[in-house]
């Protein structure tokens, strides 16, 4: 059913794809992912941290490292290799996908739409990543009408996206959007979770600007209603406005957590 061939052309030298060998059916299994059973997870400290320390790893940790969790990523038992353990690293993204997740178990990849001969195998990366993906800003080079250009890991947030692809997306991503519902916030944050207590955190992705929102509230104002963990007032990095939102107070660097004095705030 499936071809391994060079995609140098498309992708650039010593690259490959997936092709379909055989015409494949809207909905048909197509592959059936080991990943899940064979890798190692880790924090994103725990992986920013053999980059730093085995710095020839960062290129294998960065594309062949997957979320699974907020702050928790899988990746091959064999990095120390840079082998991989399981093909379907080998699809490909597209902006345009034909493949995707199939929810009942989110390890086997099944075809969204009948796929001709010779088509290549792609899923949408962002059927399985977040914002904090170790390789956001990746260059697309799809060649779809509809290429988004840089691939920021931000379209789950997408009403249209999700009404589209939601069942094709891994049961993390899904499980993020349902989140959306109660918990809001920017694209430049991320959730901590790997915290000796397993309590999630909210911190900063990237630079975020005094007066920027953060955050969101849609229930009430409460450390329990979100990740942002409750200080002094004298300590907190952000304040919450009339309308619930979560302001910066200053200028934020990368892994700062938002913060908040509660008293009193119970909107």
């Amino acid at each position: 059913m499936v071809q391994l061939i060079d995609a140098g052309e498309k992708y650039g030298e010593g690259n490959q794809m997936l092709i379909a060998a055989e015409p494949i059916a809207a909905g048909e299994k197509i592959w059936w992912c080991t990943c899940g059973d064979d890798d190692y997870m880790m924090s994103r400290d725990e992986i920013l941290h053999l980059i730093e320390t085995q710095p020839h790893l960062k290129n294998f940790l960065c594309w062949y490292s997957y979320m699974a969790e907020d702050d928790m990523y899988m990746i091959p038992r064999t990095f120390d290799t840079q082998k991989n353990n399981d093909e379907c690293i080998l699809f490909n993204h597209s902006c345009e996908p034909n493949c995707g997740f199939d929810s009942g178990d989110g390890n086997t990849i099944v075809a969204i739409r009948p796929i001709a001969i010779g088509e290549e195998l792609t899923y949408d990366y962002h059927f399985l990543e977040t914002e904090a993906s170790l390789i956001r800003g990746l260059e697309c080079k799809c060649q779809a009408p509809t290429c988004v250009g840089h691939i920021t890991f931000d379209r789950y947030r997408d009403e249209e996206f999700q009404k589209r692809y939601y069942q094709y997306m891994s049961p993390y991503l899904q499980s993020r959007v349902r989140e959306l519902t109660t918990k809001w916030y920017s694209t430049k944050c991320f959730t901590r979770s790997a915290t000796p207590n397993k309590t999630k955190s909210l911190h900063a992705l990237e630079w975020i600007q005094a007066g920027e929102v953060v955050a969101k509230f849609s229930g009430s104002v409460s450390a329990e209603n979100h990740f942002i963990r409750a200080v002094n007032e004298d300590e907190a990095t952000c304040a919450i406005d009339e309308h619930k939102q979560v302001i910066a107070l200053c200028d934020l660097t990368p892994e700062t957590e938002i913060t908040l004095y509660y008293h009193g705030k119970l909107l």
